[in-house]
Parts: C-alpha cells; structure tokens; sequence
C-alpha cells in the first residue's frame, strides 16, 4: 500500500481535531456577528446566552450530562447579563429560518412566557412546526397532559440551550 494512503488517515484526524478545538472555542463576538450575519444556529446560541446569562445556577437536582453540557459553555456566559427578551428575539429569528431546536425552545417561552407574553395557541403553533419536523419532544407535548406540558416547558429552555451551544 502506498505511503499516502496509510499517512492521509492520520492527517485527516488530526484536521479534523483542530476543527472541533476552533468550534469549541468560539466566542461570544464570534456568535454576535455569526448571529447578525443571519446564522441560524449562531441566533439560536445567541438567544441561549442571553436566556442563561453570567451567574445562572443549576438547579441542584441537575443531571450529570447537563452540568458536563453547562461547564463545557459557561465561558460564553461570562459577563453577558441574563436578558429573557433578547434572548426570545434571538430564538424567534432562529426558529423563523426552521431550525428545530429553536422552534421547541420559542414554543417552551411562550408556553411559560418567558421573554415573550404567555401564549399557548403561539406554543402549540411552535411545538407543531418541530413535530413537523420529527422531534420527539414537540410530539409527546402536543399529545400529552397540561401538567407534563407545563413542566416541560419549564425543563425545555435549560436542556435545549445547552443543547445549542454544545452544537458545532
């Protein structure tokens, strides 16, 4: 077998390695203009920082996987103050461009009226658009009981702005 063959695998390891460092690392700057440029997912990340802010606290009884997910963004938190409107403005232009994450996480804001004026027939409007587009989460909430409903739509913001700004 040639040289350039057994080499190639190892080289696109290693690019594809600094590719994840560069993403992991990116910035809240870096976001704003990503966001401002009309990136969808750099809008919905947007919104998540503002939705979370400098400060935000776990609730005790948070899962491991969500304090890994929290400490992996908290650097992108640092000193932007929690801002529940902006942070609806940003995940509204997110889910308008059809990104799935950001319509559950509008849907769970207006279901809670967090950011936005409490709305459930603007909820299920949301929750309909992700079902639409196969999340699991959208579909056992529209078929499911008001209690489940409102407890997931407290729990959605936090496991769903993690989500985001884990996402590459």
């Amino acid at each position: 077998m040639p040289k350039i063959f057994r080499i190639l695998p190892v080289v696109l390891l290693i690019f594809l390695s600094f590719q994840s460092v560069a993403a992991e690392q990116q910035n809240f700057s870096e976001i704003q203009q990503l966001a401002e440029k009309g990136s969808s997912l750099a809008q919905a990340k947007l919104g998540a920082i503002y939705y979370l802010g400098d400060g935000y606290q776990l609730p005790p009884n948070a899962r491991y996987k969500t304090k890994a997910k929290f400490k992996q963004v908290s650097h992108l938190l640092d000193g932007v103050q929690q801002n529940d409107r902006l942070a609806a403005e940003w995940i509204l232009k997110a889910a308008q461009q059809g990104l799935v994450e950001a319509e559950i996480f509008m849907a769970a804001l207006y279901d809670s009226g967090v950011g936005v004026s409490l709305s459930t027939s603007t909820a299920d409007q949301w929750y309909r658009k992700a079902a639409d587009q196969g999340n699991g989460t959208a579909k056992a909430i529209l078929g499911g009981y008001k209690a489940t409903r409102l407890k997931a739509s407290k729990q959605i913001p936090l496991e769903y702005a993690l989500e985001i700004l884990t996402r590459k």
